[in-house]
């Protein structure tokens, strides 16, 4: 299912993509020492056995608790395309993902917060293996069909552990050190970085100190299987088949500090349409007007 796509991504790297490390279980205090102090990335195989939610959640399950929901679904790359945001109905979003398999034929319905919209899914999951560390978190809900990218980038300053509930995706990363070779875009994502690489169609003369330079990780997650992203660490994420996964960004009491006094004066004037007009949060209507898409995660 997989390999084709580890073999586009080794054709555009000169250095060999190797494996993230993956366990079956850690215990708190170990995960704690070796992993997200270091901030190293680590898989993890068995460790939602006793989630809720890997024994309920489907697209049928969405289906019957997304009654009278509305949400925004991209319809585009928008990282490293034009914004795309289409608002309407939940149940809408999902059944055209469950009839297509190609996102370019329905859309993905990304980082829905799952506190805001669905909060008695808060106890589906435990995220306490970060979230104990931390003094503040966001859960956020993917549901998207076969083909869903989201390019690289980083996550502000957030600890991230990203879990598959149903389907595959692939997941890429790279350290912090190698953001000197990631071809950084201008498009204002807050608080956060996009790279301009694009992997669906790489040009090697357009970015060639990723070529030459990066050195990438991957791990393939199925259901039950959960990866941890450190704090800054590029990821690009690949949805193989219909997939529902579940994240949650996990700030520390500092980071969340640092991050909200170093973005405050650039959300000011990117509100204000002065900074950032290229970006990911806004769309313009179909009056030609500037709208904020309004993140149903805790920004």
């Amino acid at each position: 299912m997989y390999q084709e796509h580890l073999n586009k991504i080794q054709a555009c790297l000169d250095n060999p993509i190797k494996e993230v490390k993956t366990l079956d279980k850690i215990e708190h205090s170990e995960f704690r020492s070796k992993y997200l102090k270091k901030n190293r990335p680590i898989a993890l195989t068995g460790m939602m056995e006793n989630w809720e939610a890997t024994k309920t959640w489907s697209l049928d399950y969405f289906k019957k608790i997304g009654k009278d929901k509305e949400s925004f679904m991209a319809t585009a790359n928008n990282f490293q395309e034009d914004t795309q945001w289409q608002y309407g109905s939940f149940i809408d979003s999902i059944e055209k993902i469950e009839k297509s398999d190609n996102v370019k034929d329905s859309g993905y319905l990304m980082n829905l917060s799952i506190m805001h919209m669905f909060p008695e899914l808060v106890n589906h999951v435990d995220y306490s293996l970060v979230s104990d560390n931390k003094t503040r978190q966001s859960i956020s809900l993917w549901i998207g069909p076969k083909g869903t990218i989201t390019p690289w980038h980083t996550d502000r300053l957030a600890d991230n552990i990203l879990c598959v509930v149903k389907g595959h995706k692939l997941v890429l990363l790279a350290d912090p050190n190698q953001s000197k070779y990631m071809h950084i875009s201008k498009k204002y994502e807050p608080g956060s970085k996009i790279s301009l690489v694009d992997m669906e169609d790489f040009d090697e003369s357009k970015y060639p100190l990723y070529k030459k330079h990066v050195n990438v990780q991957y791990t393939i997650l199925e259901p039950g299987k959960m990866v941890f992203i450190p704090k800054q660490w590029w990821h690009c994420v690949y949805g193989l088949d219909t997939c529902i996964s579940s994240n949650n960004f996990c700030f520390s009491f500092v980071d969340n500090l640092r991050m909200k006094s170093e973005e405050l004066s650039k959300r000011v004037l990117h509100k204000a349409g002065m900074y950032g007009k290229d970006c990911v949060c806004h769309f313009t209507d179909e009056n030609g007007k500037r709208q904020r898409y309004r993140h149903l995660s805790a920004q």
